[in-house]
């Protein structure tokens, strides 16, 4: 791993205000990821896991606290230049698909390259290729990405996910609904894709999806309430989702 942090959080602070007053999501996180990181992050319902996982992939601010992404103080950039930062360097996989159902697998997979004007068409088309090939679905190719199953949907956006290549690849409940065989499945290939030293962040409530994270950073009442790599149980695939 290298030395500096791709993500270091100090203090993250989050305070949403409503016409009942004001609530605090986050109340002071502290933590560093490296690069090729397999981390789960893991709380109760309301603990401030979302909250944390939408700060860290640019999707919300933080109101107090700093944000160092690879390097860089995030705190102060502009919405667009967040956005962008959030297309070029990281990939997305919901617990609910976000397909485009009557598009293609194929042009579900190449959305995240609609603004990659520095990208040659071939080179656009050659990534989806290779994307989809390494979830084990060219044969879905052309097929409307609403046709499949959830399994193989949840391929598509893992596929999808990856086209950019990104610097970190951000999993929210990305078994949630599939069953059990499919979501053996999809943690074998995210479980692979960190082997091949992509940096993957998982928000689950399952323990036996975090188990096959490397590290657990569990949330509770909007603190980090510990931080230790996680406890391998050695259970079998069909154990883990029984």
């Amino acid at each position: 791993m290298q030395n500096n942090p791709i993500i270091k959080v100090e203090n993250l602070e989050k305070l949403y205000y409503d016409e009942g007053g004001s609530t605090h999501a986050l109340r002071g996180v502290s933590f560093d990821i490296h690069q090729g990181e397999f981390v789960a992050i893991m709380g109760p319902s309301g603990s401030g896991k979302s909250t944390l996982l939408h700060i860290l992939s640019f999707l919300d601010r933080p109101t107090g606290g700093s944000y160092v992404f690879k390097g860089r103080d995030m705190n102060n950039l502009s919405d667009i230049d967040l956005a962008l930062i959030r297309n070029k360097e990281m990939g997305f996989i919901f617990q609910s698909f976000n397909l485009l159902s009557r598009l293609s697998v194929f042009d579900n997979v190449a959305l995240p390259l609609i603004y990659a004007h520095d990208i040659r068409v071939e080179r656009r088309k050659k990534r989806v290729e290779d994307a989809i090939e390494s979830v084990g679905i060219s044969e879905k190719r052309d097929i409307e990405a609403g046709k499949l199953s959830g399994g193989q949907k949840q391929r598509v956006a893992i596929a999808r996910a990856l086209v950019n290549n990104p610097s970190v690849i951000f999993a929210d409940e990305p078994t949630g609904n599939l069953d059990s065989k499919s979501g053996a499945q999809v943690m074998d290939i995210l479980q692979r894709l960190h082997k091949e030293g992509n940096t993957i962040i998982l928000v689950t409530h399952e323990t036996y999806t975090a188990e096959f994270a490397d590290r657990l950073i569990h949330i509770k009442d909007g603190l980090v309430d510990f931080d230790r790599p996680t406890v391998k149980q050695r259970r079998t695939k069909e154990e883990f989702f029984k």
